[in-house]
């Protein structure tokens, strides 16, 4: 623990140039029954009083690839600052919201919820450039050498114009640590781009290079690819 404090405490005092690394990721996973119907109720919750007050970006996405994880859905909330995050989760225990968990019950289990701290943030952050994410969560032993090489290889893929969508690198701090201590992102225009970039980066120098300078400090536990279904307080 000593060690992972130290690291990220340097990794707090990089300069990342024109990046933003401010704010929080709420992420609850579950598996969904009836897409369309919790689809929907997702659409009367945000369209309400309570949903539009509601201090973060919403998201809605379908995990099209996720392995073995039983989860279907997520609903990923982005926070711009520990108060909105705050505000916001204080929200989940209002009767509305209540009412809200009541109805989709039967319809929807609990798989995880985490929160992330946003520690890189890059790339695009248009929603059209944004339909498909690929998640990579991993274990990370120092967390300040990885940022190093993470930048490394983001940097050289944006130069040579493999990535249409955003890009990030989070740092779980509520949740189990057990699966995941990190994870990171890369966005896409669509399954096509985001499938083709792959392909792009695994076969590029920089990526062979970043494979030899994490090796040993990062452990790959899940590869997901996720679907944006629908995305809520954007403004």
């Amino acid at each position: 623990m000593r060690k992972f404090l130290f690291s990220f405490l340097v990794l707090s005092c990089f300069s990342f140039q024109s990046l933003s690394a401010a704010g929080y990721i709420a992420l609850y996973s579950m598996e969904v029954e009836d897409q369309n119907a919790f689809a929907a109720d997702m659409d009367e919750l945000m369209s309400s009083d309570w949903g539009k007050s509601f201090p973060g970006a919403v998201s809605l996405v379908h995990y099209t690839f996720n392995g073995y994880d039983d989860a279907t859905h997520a609903v990923v909330i982005n926070y711009e600052t520990e108060a909105d995050m705050a505000k916001g989760t204080d929200s989940f225990y209002e009767p509305y919201f209540g009412t809200f968990l009541a109805k989709t019950a039967s319809n929807v289990s609990d798989v995880e919820q985490s929160l992330s701290m946003k520690l890189i943030s890059g790339g695009e952050s248009n929603p059209e450039n944004n339909q498909v994410y690929t998640v990579f969560r991993m274990q990370v032993e120092d967390p300040a050498s990885y940022a190093k090489a993470y930048m490394k290889v983001t940097e050289a893929q944006q130069e040579a114009g493999n990535m249409d969508g955003a890009y990030g690198l989070r740092a779980q701090v509520a949740g189990s640590v057990n699966y995941y201590t990190h994870y990171a992102f890369i966005g896409a225009s669509s399954m096509q781009s985001a499938i083709e970039g792959m392909e792009t980066l695994y076969s590029s120098d920089s990526f062979a290079t970043f494979q030899k300078e994490v090796d040993g400090n990062r452990k790959l536990m899940n590869t997901s690819m996720l679907k944006v279904l629908k995305v809520y307080n954007t403004n």
